[in-house]
């Protein structure tokens, strides 16, 4: 039986996509999914639709969820991130900044100037997050799926011994 810890998982749109995602392979029904998130209330959102989609299937899923990172990532064989560092007040700044010298970005979490302002919020918080797998679980396979996706993966890859890949 496998664990899956997903990192950020208070997303209430993404998460529950990932869940069902994850839910749809038999091979992974009997795993144990734990969500972990720093903000409660989405994560008990979260939470509670992952326990009642386990219920009505009538899978052997086990649910767990939790605010604390390393007590989640504990024993983990693949952790999935997808984190958004500062929530969106930071993102809303980037974009004013931009615009303000001229630089109309379209996709700014991934490229350009905005691309650069977010990896620099993200990079250091998940190589916490790495290097706290690197402790309790350093043989798990990281999925990282927040962006910008190229230069966290790089940064994981070259500052972590971490198996990790980025998917988009």
């Amino acid at each position: 039986m496998a664990k899956i810890v997903l990192v950020g998982a208070g997303s209430h749109v993404f998460s529950r996509h990932l869940i069902t995602d994850i839910l749809s392979y038999p091979e992974l029904r009997d795993s144990t999914i734990t969500l972990v998130d720093i903000a409660k209330e989405p994560l008990d959102l979260i939470t509670a639709f992952a326990r009642k989609l386990v219920k009505q299937n009538k899978f052997n899923t086990r649910i767990e969820s939790t605010t604390d990172r390393r007590e989640a990532l504990d024993g983990a064989d693949y952790v999935i991130i997808t984190i958004q560092a500062g929530g969106r007040r930071p993102m809303q700044a980037d974009r004013e900044v931009t615009l303000k010298y001229g630089v109309d970005q379209g996709n700014m979490d991934t490229m350009g100037p905005g691309g650069v302002f977010y990896g620099s919020r993200h990079v250091p918080v998940i190589l916490d997050i790495c290097h706290d797998m690197e402790e309790l679980c350093p043989d798990a396979w990281l999925m990282n799926y927040t962006n910008p996706m190229s230069i966290i993966t790089w940064a994981i890859n070259d500052y972590t011994r971490i198996k990790a890949v980025g998917l988009c």
